[in-house]
């Protein structure tokens, strides 16, 4: 069976930290596939074209930093999880960064703690997912609700009262008055349509009720 890889998209400029990242991922025993960058161009790129399960991002680079890295993610791909890995950067920046949206950080010398912050991080991108996922089938279901409400409040009455009308005009003391033919005539055109209406509506029941 085809193992799937999990696409790691990292940004770092330092070659012994990266290597000391690839040895704690290796411990770790995941199943990886790495592309490395260092600029604002090639992480763009990386986005696109990589197109990462997971993002680790050291803090300061010479050209480029995390939270602006962080903030182009959000602008593009803003389910991916985003996890800083960097020095000592302070409890309260570590914080805020955690409250912007940063997933979590990893000091450095504590890469232990990687592995299972990376699981954690994938594992509440999946039920982000999912939420969101929900919410739009909720909003369709809402919007075919209230479609199915604007015919039965609207179209619906339009035939009923087209057929109260022609009932008022039937001439019942003189049953083959010529009158009471067109009556007949545009009935059967009200009828037709009123099917027509009939079956939109039961379609747009059945949508809802399989995608429930």
């Amino acid at each position: 069976m085809t193992t799937t890889l999990l696409r790691v998209l990292i940004l770092e400029d330092n070659p012994a930290d990266l290597d000391l990242l690839h040895r704690e991922l290796k411990r770790s025993k995941l199943d990886y596939v790495s592309e490395v960058v260092q600029t604002e161009i090639t992480f763009r790129n990386a986005l696109q074209c990589f197109n990462p399960d997971i993002i680790l991002s050291d803090y300061n680079l010479p050209t480029f930093d995390g939270l602006a890295a962080f903030n182009i993610k959000q602008a593009m791909f803003r389910q991916t999880p985003f996890i800083i890995v960097s020095g000592t950067i302070g409890e309260e920046r570590a914080v805020d960064l955690i409250k912007n949206g940063v997933n979590d950080y990893v000091i450095k010398d504590r890469l232990c703690s990687l592995a299972p912050k990376i699981q954690r991080a994938l594992k509440d991108a999946e039920e982000f997912k999912a939420k969101e996922l929900a919410h739009v089938r909720l909003c369709l279901q809402n919007k075919q609700l209230l479609e199915i409400a604007s015919l039965q409040s609207h179209q619906v009455r339009a035939p009923l009262a087209h057929i109260l009308g022609l009932f008022n005009l039937f001439e019942f003391n003189d049953p083959a008055a010529p009158i009471n033919f067109e009556i007949f005539r545009k009935l059967k055109i009200v009828a037709e349509s009123f099917e027509k209406l009939t079956v939109q509506i039961v379609e747009k029941t059945s949508v809802i009720k399989g995608g429930s």
